[in-house]
């Protein structure tokens, strides 16, 4: 597996002792959850959120589509560092790569990829309808 030299983002998080399963080794799906919060501090430090609410309604970023493949464990404790690279960002979604790595020397224990759509609540029906991913956040994501 290729991986990249930089990333875009990066966010540490500890394993808890919840997150683990009876044999002490973090449950596959936490995986998961850890990268949503990757994703969750991204959007912070964008000056955003994966939610929002306003006088023009509310929008938010439901997932397409998500793969993960896993090469080690992962334990109590342990401090992960979960990195985003963004790959593609088309008109209503944005794909990107994550990389969890773990320890010193540092070691990949996990790698995936996240589609994501941005979509508005249609205050009338109460449906959600996929809409553009705003300007500002393509000028944002392209900085980074």
């Amino acid at each position: 597996m290729d991986i990249p030299d930089s990333f875009h983002f990066s966010h540490q998080r500890r394993v808890e002792f919840s997150d683990t399963d009876m044999a002490g080794i973090v449950h596959f799906a936490n995986y998961l959850r850890y990268v949503e919060s990757a994703e969750h501090a991204l959007w912070r430090h964008l000056g955003g959120s994966v939610h929002t609410s306003s006088d023009e309604g509310q929008h938010g970023w439901p997932r397409l589509n998500i793969s993960c493949s896993y090469f080690k464990p992962s334990r109590f404790e342990d401090v992960l560092d979960i990195r985003l690279n963004i790959e593609e960002v088309k008109n209503t979604t944005i794909r990107y790569r994550f990389y969890v790595f773990n320890g010193e020397p540092e070691q990949l224990v996990a790698s995936g990829e996240v589609t994501i759509i941005h979509v508005e609540l249609d205050s009338n029906s109460g449906r959600m309808q996929k809409a553009p991913v705003p300007d500002a956040l393509r000028s944002k994501l392209a900085e980074l």
